[in-house]
């Protein structure tokens, strides 16, 4: 009976405090930055963290990566071309707003185990 009221209790507060959250400003969360000055935003840092394979960059200077070998973290599949996946967020942008998590904690790789390569549908 404990075990119940607790998770009836958890689920009650999980769907009441969604509907309890402050409107968010989508722009004001970064997407790309280099908060390492290094000239690869936290897309490519991503992609270079996850590839199964040396990536290859688009130029001799390193900053953006075109190709590699990535596991779709969903299907399983692997893909190849770097413009066929996205890099997305493993928790929701309004969810780390009502966390107070401050905009630019989500975009930066190096505070941020939250972000993975996905595929593009």
């Amino acid at each position: 009976m404990v075990v119940f009221v607790t998770l009836f209790a958890l689920i009650l507060f999980i769907t009441t405090s969604s509907f309890a959250c402050e409107p968010y400003d989508r722009k004001a969360w970064k997407h790309w930055i280099d908060a390492d000055r290094d000239c690869q935003n936290t897309r490519h840092e991503v992609l270079i963290e996850e590839s199964l394979t040396p990536v290859t960059f688009k130029t001799e200077k390193g900053c953006r990566v075109v190709s590699s070998s990535w596991l779709g973290a969903y299907s399983g599949n692997v893909f190849t071309d770097a413009s066929k996946l996205d890099i997305d967020h493993l928790v929701p942008l309004k969810e780390a707003h009502n966390l107070e998590d401050s905009p630019g904690m989500l975009t930066d790789v190096e505070t941020t185990p939250m972000i993975r390569v996905i595929q593009t549908h």
